[in-house]
Formats: C-alpha cells, sequence, structure tokens
C-alpha cells in the first residue's frame, strides 16, 4: 500500500500579500522610469499627454495595490500607524503638485482651502492614499472643480475632499465609522468600481484614533454648487 503524502497546506492570504507586494514594487519602478520620460520631454511634445495618462493609470494601480496590502494587514493586525505631526498646507500643496498635471489633461481645477500654521499628528502615507484615492474618484464625477479643504472642527481635523459634479446617491449620505460598516461593491459610487477605495479610506480613519476616539468618514453632498464631499474626521 502507497504511502500518500500529505496535502500541501497553503496560507493563500500570506501568498497573495507577498504577491501583491511585489507587484507593487514593480509598479513603482515602472512609474519612476515614467516620470524620467516624462521629465526629458518638452512640455508640448504630442505623446506628452499619452504618457501621463499610462503614468496615471499605472499610479491607480499602485494605489490599489497599495490599499490591498493594508487591508490585509489591517485584517491581521499587522498594519500600526505612523503618526508624526505634520503642517496640513503643505501636506496638501503635495498631493496637489502630485494631481495637478493629469487634472488639467482633463480641464479639472484643483484648489485648496487650508491654514498655513494648521497642523496635525497622522500617518502621512496612509493618509495621502486616502486623499489620492477621494480624488481619483471625483475626477470620475465632477463637471470642473475640485478642492481639498482643511479645518479644525471641535477638536478634530476635517479634510474634505469637494468636487462640482452630480454628487452621491442617496443611500450613500452616512458617516462610516467602524470599517464593517462599508460593504465593499455595495452603492459604489465609483465609476465601474468596487466600492474598495471607500473600505480602505473607512478603515485608514478608523486606524486614527486619540483615547477613546476614532476617525471616521462622512458623504454628504455640500460639496461645490451641491456636488459630492467626502469628509475624513480624525480625532
Amino acid at each position: 500500500m502507497r504511502n500518500e503524502e500529505p496535502p500541501i497546506k497553503l496560507d493563500f492570504s500570506a501568498i497573495m500579500a507577498s504577491s501583491v507586494h511585489d507587484m507593487k514594487n514593480s509598479i513603482q519602478l515602472l512609474l519612476g522610469t515614467l516620470d524620467e520620460v516624462i521629465d526629458e520631454l518638452p512640455a508640448d511634445a504630442q505623446p506628452h499627454a499619452k504618457i501621463l495618462r499610462a503614468e496615471a493609470e499605472g499610479r491607480r494601480i499602485n494605489d490599489q495595490l497599495i490599499q490591498l496590502l493594508t487591508l490585509y494587514k489591517a485584517g491581521n493586525t499587522q498594519q500600526s500607524l505612523r503618526l508624526t505631526e505634520h503642517r496640513v498646507d503643505e501636506f496638501l500643496e503635495e498631493i496637489h503638485i502630485e494631481n495637478h498635471e493629469l487634472l488639467l489633461l482633463r480641464d479639472i481645477a484643483l484648489s485648496i482651502t487650508c491654514g498655513e500654521e494648521l497642523t496635525w499628528f497622522f500617518d502621512r502615507e496612509l493618509l495621502k492614499g486616502v486623499i489620492n484615492n477621494l480624488i481619483t474618484n471625483a475626477r470620475q464625477h465632477t463637471d470642473n472643480k475640485i478642492e481639498l479643504c482643511a479645518i479644525i472642527c471641535n477638536k478634530k481635523l476635517l479634510l474634505s475632499v469637494d468636487d462640482n459634479g452630480p454628487g452621491y446617491p442617496q443611500a450613500m449620505l452616512k458617516r462610516y465609522g467602524a470599517p464593517h460598516e462599508v460593504i465593499p461593491g455595495e452603492n459604489s459610487h465609483e465609476s465601474g468600481g468596487t466600492g474598495l477605495g471607500l473600505f480602505f479610506s473607512a478603515t485608514i480613519a478608523h486606524l486614527h484614533k486619540n483615547r477613546k476616539e476614532f476617525g471616521y468618514l462622512e458623504t454628504s453632498n455640500n460639496g461645490i454648487d451641491g456636488g459630492a464631499r467626502c469628509t475624513i474626521v480624525l480625532p
């Protein structure tokens, strides 16, 4: 009688996480190469717009891979925040620079409203991922304007991404606290999207906490001219 070998036990989620990490690194190398090509081209060169669009798609894929990896780590209690104090206006200006050229190609104006002396403690890279995700979403729905706004209200930092599009559907107008309150794929405002971006954003907001208070996400149609507004509230 043959001795059958025991089946190989695989932790598929860990394999997926490792694969996502490798793909993310490859995409980042590709984006670095595209940045070098763009810098070497004259601004009026014919391929410039196409390369910028390719770069934007690469960044979108990279952002989604980062979201998946972050959610995996959060689900396995491996995701820790790097909370440091930042000037919020400089943080938003950095995001503005990253998105400016692509939005300009689509005739979308991106503006910032923020006090110069405003500072707050947050995880810079994770929060940047959230805001870039919200800008990508707004880009699909806006008519021609997106605004980044930061204010302090009730001892909390409110970071909003507004647009002047048609706004959120009624079913999405609510506060998203704990990540389990967001069901990926349900009532997605994203064009052809899965709702993963909203789930990621709510998760990152919730990871930011101060004593017994947790961050959260809130959607409304108080954006530009009644358009969509998504607000990240950090304690």
